[in-house]
């Protein structure tokens, strides 16, 4: 039968292998900062991807746009009965065909407008890549601090942990040599179950993390490098509300749609217009002509619907601008807000920082005392017991307090393109 203090072995060892395994898997990782992970985000992600083929497809619909400037070949060609001749000259019209060339020569804007709007698409795709990637980088710099938060409380509940096997080991010696009871034993090994258990719950919150980590990067990461501190020194909050609302990738992207709008509505108003044509053709057979060539001038509209339909379209498009105008100001107004939230929660950590590192101190040095003072006889087993569990919760509390401050910190530079530069991000490569 095992008793009390094997089963606590075996329980460490479980723990010990099992940090072991995800310390092992995070060290055989590919890579291990901060700028290796953004990179491999924008190299590996799906998402990176497929919006690179969006602005590719947009790039093809511009090039056709730009082909209504060209020529138009058509060629036309029949198959009648046997037999059928002209009344007047007897020549066999059996097989009649027409080759056509079509030159556009004026239009009245409206090759122009499908091309600007073409051209308008292209802008409005190219931004929005760059809003998924920093959306992706801003994902990532969170998930990596995350990660590296997680390994920190791991740290400190394994110290925890020790510094309870420490607390147990000394009361069982006491009970041994009758100098505390075996209430006090049992609850040493109480609180030690606890802190083992918590070691276990962090484990797992940590593997989840990593994992958070991988599903972004695509590849692992093993996150050894602290983020730079410099990334993490922000401007004043005005100077970085106007950086944030100048280089805002969301807002970019209204305005880019906005433009986008502007040009569907040009072509919406141009599309009716005629278009006047240089037309060369070259007959066969064909009833009632000679098979000989021809240069002609055309002139060609239409009207559909009686002009409703094209008023339709223009008033469409007409709404769908001003949809576009009022997203650029509700972006702004959601942007502004999400900023101050992100300031004051940063702030916030910065303040309980500065408090609990001093705090923290403190605990320490009054753990120490009470333990001497429950050798003298003056504190209860339960005191000790208490401010190792009040340090442990402090020492959690200054951790969560800074990887939250770190947070904050990376998701407001990441607004401002504060990591384009780490994650060798360039606007311009968006192939």
């Amino acid at each position: 039968m095992l008793t009390q203090h094997s089963r606590g072995n075996r329980r460490r060892f479980l723990i010990t292998a099992l940090i072991a395994a995800l310390l092992s898997t995070a060290a055989s990782a590919t890579a291990d900062g901060l700028g290796d992970a953004l990179r491999a985000t924008l190299r590996h992600h799906p998402a990176v991807a497929g919006q690179q083929a969006q602005v590719q497809a947009s790039r093809y619909a511009a090039d056709g746009a730009r082909s209504q400037r060209y020529p138009t070949l058509t060629a036309q060609a029949q198959q009648f009965r046997g037999g059928d001749r002209s009344v007047l000259s007897g020549d066999d019209l059996s097989t009649p065909a027409v080759l056509r060339l079509r030159q556009p020569i004026w239009a009245f804007g409206r090759i122009s407008s499908s091309i600007a709007a073409a051209n308008a698409k292209v802008g409005t795709e190219r931004v929005d890549l760059l809003r998924v990637r920093r959306r992706l980088l801003e994902n990532t710099a969170v998930a990596y601090v995350e990660v590296r938060g997680s390994r920190q409380r791991i740290g400190i509940a394994e110290r925890n942990v020790a510094e309870l096997e420490d607390m147990h080991t000394q009361i069982l010696r006491r009970v041994e040599g009758q100098l505390a009871s075996t209430a006090d034993a049992r609850l040493a090994a109480t609180r030690l179950a606890q802190a083992r258990a918590q070691l276990q719950r962090f484990v797992s919150e940590s593997e989840i993390a990593r994992d958070d980590l991988t599903r972004l990067t695509q590849v692992p990461i093993s996150a050894d490098q602290p983020v730079p501190q410099s990334l993490l020194e922000l401007p004043e909050s005005t100077d970085l509300i106007a950086s944030v609302l100048e280089q805002s990738a969301e807002i970019r992207l209204k305005r880019e749609q906005v433009n986008q709008s502007e040009a569907d509505l040009a072509q919406a108003r141009s599309a009716d217009w005629p278009t006047i044509y240089l037309q060369a053709e070259r007959f066969n057979d064909q009833a009632g002509l000679r098979d000989d060539n021809q240069v002609s001038v055309v002139f060609e509209a239409s009207l559909e619907g009686l002009g409703f339909a094209a008023r339709g379209r223009r008033g469409e498009a007409d709404a769908r601008r001003m949809a576009a105008v009022q997203d650029v100001a509700t972006v702004e107004l959601e942007l502004r807000r999400e900023l101050t939230r992100l300031q004051r929660s940063r702030q916030l950590q910065r303040e309980l920082i500065d408090l609990q590192t001093p705090s923290l101190l403190d605990l320490e040095s009054l753990l120490a005392s009470y333990r001497r003072q429950y050798e003298a006889g003056s504190k209860s087993w339960l005191d000790v017991l208490n401010i190792q569990r009040e340090l442990f919760e402090q020492r959690q509390l200054l951790v969560r307090a800074q990887n939250d401050w770190q947070i904050y910190s990376l998701q407001l530079l990441a607004r401002i393109g504060g990591i384009d530069d780490l994650a060798n991000l360039d606007e311009r490569n968006d192939g």
